[in-house]
């Protein structure tokens, strides 16, 4: 039997780890997005390496192209430069560290406790073809009426935010 994606598995969690460290320790706001984007690509990843295609793919388009990108526009056009160089903790840092340890310790035994439950046999299979199957087949006008009513919120939200004086 293969450790290989065993080894994959943990080299991303430590990718995870340090990138999301990354975030909440940089001081740059810009390279704490940068950070942020990498952490959420290395969850993409995982999504991939364990058949989710489909999460991994809406990871992609939807964080990763989406939230990001307009995250970095904000912060290169709203942001003085010396704006963006603020210290990102305060006094109480230890305080989260120490709840932060404690969450993470329970995660590892939750996920140690789980993994022992699994069967390690079970081959992830890929889910975007029966999931576009079902979007566009049995589900066909529940899935155009919600994309008509997110253009209708859409376009309201386009009309509060005018100014009223044009």
């Amino acid at each position: 039997m293969s450790h290989l994606p065993s080894l994959v598995f943990y080299a991303m969690s430590a990718a995870l780890i340090l990138t999301a460290i990354g975030v909440v320790t940089m001081r740059s706001v810009f390279y704490s997005a940068v950070s942020l984007v990498a952490a959420l690509t290395v969850v993409a990843g995982l999504f991939l390496l364990y058949g989710a295609d489909f999460l991994g793919a809406a990871q992609v388009l939807v964080y990763i192209g989406g939230i990001m990108i307009i995250m970095l526009f904000v912060v290169m056009l709203s942001q003085r430069p010396h704006d963006s160089m603020e210290r990102q903790t305060n006094d109480q840092w230890f305080r989260a560290l120490c709840l932060a340890l404690v969450i993470g310790i329970s995660l590892v035994r939750g996920f140690r406790i789980f993994i022992n439950q699994m069967v390690s046999t079970v081959v992830p299979v890929p889910t975007s073809a029966s999931l576009g199957r079902l979007l566009l087949g049995d589900m066909l006008l529940p899935f155009e009426t919600v994309s008509l009513i997110l253009l209708a919120a859409l376009v309201g939200a386009v009309l509060f935010g005018q100014d009223k004086k044009s």
